[in-house]
């Protein structure tokens, strides 16, 4: 007969412990096991009181100061917690776990530079820390440190071959610095290792559509579609990805899709009416982009390729207005190339 578990009986515990420490006051062992019990049912607030209590009995526990900024950061109490960790370091200099703890809290805050040091130092006294290297990953990403996050990442996988978020974020990374090849082999292994991870099989769409590879990127987009199809980004990304391939019709059924979504996607719109464009529906194309530019004002290129739409179809007047706007707008947003080729497409019509 399989034996049935039974899930622990924290009033039972919690009474017990009270007896103790109603007969010990000063008991710090009964202490911790309270806190720890607190803890468990998600009472930090609480368990901190003990940890309080131990303190105030022993100033040099460090292993109190550690639980104690534990419980302060699952509250999101941070610079307590920060506190807490540093009086741990300052009892036991080489204390590893305080540095790294100390330095989670110091990402969350945007602190990235702290966090480094924090986790240099936790890796210093133990050369085979996995987790400070993957969250020193972390703070490198934030930083820009792309090569820096490669090598934390990779020292993660050396350590540890099976880890799923590891090649996740190390595959974004390579994506990042644009080295594609790298990215989708760290892609296929993260699916490999999780099949489930709709974020990989959707960055690695992304990079299938930069390298042109729009069958594997449309695989990809549909898997994630069929898990949530509500998702309006991945909808949208599909339907550029249609667009490049020049299935129009496929592209304009997923732009739709993604506006009901999003009624203020103002780049669904845009390349709703780019699409419309290339089958000549060219009143639909020009609603799209008035539409994303009534959603986005300074967007150029809406304005660029309505002007287009506009001379298309022999409105002059209306081409020449938002083909200025739109040289104007390219010049703000310090993009010289459509810059020239908008107003090379002004000198067209004032030939005409």
């Amino acid at each position: 007969m399989d034996k049935e578990w039974e899930s622990p009986d924290y009033e039972h515990t919690l009474n017990e412990l009270n007896l103790e420490l109603e007969q010990d006051p000063h008991n710090i062992d009964v202490y911790y096991r309270r806190s720890a019990v607190c803890y468990e049912l998600g009472d930090y607030a609480t368990g901190i009181k003990d940890l309080n209590a131990i303190l105030q009995r022993d100033a040099n526990d460090a292993l109190a100061y550690m639980f104690r900024g534990y419980g302060y950061g699952r509250l999101e109490d941070w610079q307590p917690a920060i506190a807490d960790y540093s009086a741990a370091i300052a009892l036991v200099p080489n204390y590893a776990k305080a540095y790294f703890n100390r330095g989670t809290i110091y990402n969350r805050l945007g602190q990235y530079k702290q966090a480094i040091a924090d986790f240099n130092r936790a890796i210093a006294l133990n050369p085979e820390y996995l987790d400070a290297y993957y969250n020193r990953g972390l703070a490198h990403n934030k930083l820009e440190q792309d090569l820096q996050a490669i090598a934390d990442y990779t020292q993660v996988i050396r350590l540890k071959t099976d880890d799923q978020e590891a090649y996740y974020n190390r595959g974004n990374t390579y994506n990042k610095i644009k080295q594609y090849d790298r990215a989708l082999a760290d892609y296929d292994r993260a699916i490999e290792l999780n099949p489930q991870d709709l974020e990989a099989y959707y960055n690695r769409a992304n990079v299938y559509h930069k390298t042109q590879q729009y069958e594997l990127a449309l695989a990809d987009y549909t898997q994630v579609i069929k898990y949530n199809s509500r998702h309006a980004p991945t909808l949208y990304n599909r339907g550029t990805t249609y667009l490049a391939a020049q299935d129009y019709q496929r592209a304009i059924a997923d732009f739709t899709k993604a506006i009901r979504l999003n009624p203020n996607y103002a780049e669904a719109y845009y390349n709703r009416a780019v699409a419309y464009n290339k089958i000549k529906e060219y009143q639909s194309a020009i609603a799209d982009h008035q539409m994303a530019i009534k959603l986005k004002p300074d967007y150029a290129e809406a304005y660029g390729n309505l002007g287009l739409v506009q001379q298309t179809i022999g409105e002059r007047r209306k081409a020449i207005k938002n083909l200025q706007r739109a040289a104007t707008l390219f010049k703000q947003q310090n993009e010289p190339a459509l810059y020239q080729y908008v107003l090379s497409k002004l000198e067209e019509l004032d030939r005409k």
